[in-house]
């Protein structure tokens, strides 16, 4: 899912024109597309122009958030995204599978002047070890700056980790790292090749089952 919100904001991004230099400054270095209307901006910059699926630098900001929705509860909001991808053949799989790595930095001022609420959100899938060997890893953790104030996103959401790790033959790892559910849930799957014996394993802390 956030992968294909980022290929749709490049996608979006790759029609407009133009390098404001407030945008060059939030990215840093020339832009290879940005916009500037009643006040949203947007900068982009590729790390390939010519392959923007590998991936680049993306800033977004709103000025006045309540300007549009009176509602809010911020005033200025900005995402400072980084996206880098690839595709590659794996042994057994007759196609080319994604890699890709994003992480977000937010920023919201409150407009009740308890300051400004901070924080990432990271999501990556990857691959290590040898061909025939190869293990997957998919990760999405989000982590919240300090915030003396009542903060907009709810920490269940704001500070958290999911992980699945696993070799596609003999195991599969899993956790679930909430601390304001108080959760710490781990659950570890492994088999014997060619047989159907199963070890599952699940704990949540202290607690094992």
């Amino acid at each position: 899912m956030a992968a294909m919100f980022v290929v749709v904001l490049l996608a979006i991004a790759s029609t407009c024109q133009g390098a404001p230099r407030a945008r060059r400054e939030a990215i840093g270095g020339k832009l290879d597309k940005s916009f500037d209307l009643l006040g949203l901006h947007m900068g982009l910059k590729y790390k390939d122009p010519a392959q923007p699926l590998k991936g680049g630098k993306l800033h977004l900001a709103i000025d006045d958030l309540k300007a549009y929705f009176k509602q809010a509860h911020s005033n200025k909001v900005a995402l400072d995204i980084d996206f880098e991808g690839e595709l590659i053949g794996v042994s057994g799989i007759f196609a080319l599978l994604p890699l890709f790595k994003i992480v977000v930095h937010y920023s919201m001022v409150h407009s009740d002047g308890d300051g400004e609420e901070k924080g990432e959100l990271m999501v990556e899938r990857k691959i290590t070890g040898k061909m025939f060997d190869e293990v997957w890893t998919t990760t999405l953790k989000t982590t919240a700056g300090a915030f003396g104030g009542k903060p907009i996103i709810p920490a269940a959401i704001s500070n958290m980790e999911v992980k699945l790790e696993s070799n596609r033959k003999t195991y599969l790892n899993a956790k679930y790292v909430n601390p304001a559910k108080n959760r710490d849930i781990h659950v570890n799957v492994d088999t014997i090749p060619d047989t159907k014996i199963l070890h599952f394993v699940i704990t949540n802390g202290a607690r094992k089952h």
